[in-house]
């Protein structure tokens, strides 16, 4: 449950980091302006070989020196991006899915295939079973909002979370409620009566 939760922190961390970066920043007027020195803000990330418009596959990190449990550059997390406006029911996400891995595989029976969990509620994407060449292929296309390489939330049971799909049917998972994680001290904080 402990890697549940820092898969999920981990996610939500990306995703806010990139909702910050993405988002327009209204500056402020400076009461002094000669004692405030700004720099004009870096819309480029760091270099990751994910956002490399060449890869070079001999330059990543070998298996045996990968932290994460499960994570195998076999394995995707695609995570998509749908209009809020008008979002789709959780099927026609799922529909999504499937052809945008057919776009890359050849066709969307192979893509039923390649798909081994969705999610329409926690985040909107899904694992596929790929190489990491095509992984690249189905970062270009529209609607993909990030390609990652997947990892065990549950390392005893090897199970990558979401929703399963077999056979191109989702098979619905119970939500793991963080609420009612135990507390992560084993021993109560000392609390100071003030009254004395």
């Amino acid at each position: 449950m402990a890697a549940l939760h820092t898969c999920r922190r981990t996610l939500t961390t990306i995703l806010r980091r990139t909702a910050a970066v993405s988002s327009t920043l209204i500056p402020h007027p400076p009461s002094s302006p000669s004692l405030i020195h700004t720099r004009p803000k870096n819309t480029r990330s760091g270099h990751s070989p994910l956002n490399d418009p060449s890869p070079n596959w001999s330059n990543r990190p070998p298996k045996e020196t990968i932290l994460l449990d499960g994570c195998d550059y076999e394995h995707w997390l695609i995570v998509m991006e749908f209009e809020k406006e008008s979002k789709p029911s959780d099927e026609e996400m799922v529909e999504a899915y499937v052809k945008t891995l057919a776009q890359v595989v050849g066709g969307e029976e192979e893509a039923k295939k390649k798909i081994y969990s969705v999610s329409t509620t926690t985040y909107t994407g899904f694992g596929a079973l790929i190489s990491e060449e095509l992984s690249y292929k189905v970062k270009a296309l529209p609607g993909v909002l990030w390609v990652l390489p997947d990892s065990y939330l549950d390392v005893p049971n090897k199970d990558y979370g979401g929703d399963l799909f077999v056979d191109g049917k989702v098979i619905r998972r119970p939500q793991y409620d963080f609420s009612n994680r135990q507390p992560s001290r084993t021993r109560p904080r000392v609390r100071h009566d003030r009254r004395r």
